[in-house]
């Protein structure tokens, strides 16, 4: 297992553990490529969990997205899984602040749903992508 989390406090975040492949290396890409994991959100006073699917380049992704985000603090960075059971949307102001908006589903396309915002200074960035970057580092795609 291993887990990140986006935020800068308790009542601000959204963590994901990953938990494994969701199937043994079989020599296709897409089954090869999917991780089990458990999303976690924190946003005021709203708290869940739910499990989730994601692809190990959806994670790479992020990682690239959020990365340059944090580089150039101005732009943004769009993650939007092919389940779409979390989409996260972030965005860089003049100030240094990342604000993200994200919608979770508890189930892949009939859920129910979460909309949510969260506001993270940017130094707080530089811990989530290094737990970002182990976890694609653990769980890296496969070929």
């Amino acid at each position: 297992m291993k887990s990140f989390a986006i935020g800068s406090s308790e009542d601000e975040t959204v963590s994901l553990t990953v938990l494994n492949y969701m199937q043994p290396l079989a020599g296709n890409f897409y089954d090869d490529n999917w991780l089990l994991c458990q999303v976690a959100i924190r946003a005021g006073a709203f708290r869940g969990t739910f499990q989730a699917n994601f692809l190990t380049s959806e994670l790479d992704g992020l990682r690239q997205g959020l990365e340059n985000l944090h580089k150039e603090l101005r732009g943004d960075c769009v993650f939007e899984p092919m389940e779409g059971q979390l989409v996260l949307r972030a965005a860089c102001d003049s100030l240094g602040y990342i604000h993200i908006a994200g919608k979770a589903m508890d189930q892949a396309g009939i859920g129910h749903s979460l909309s949510f915002k969260l506001s993270v200074d940017q130094t707080y960035m530089a811990e989530t992508l290094r737990e970002l970057s182990s976890v694609v580092r653990t769980f890296p795609v496969r070929a």
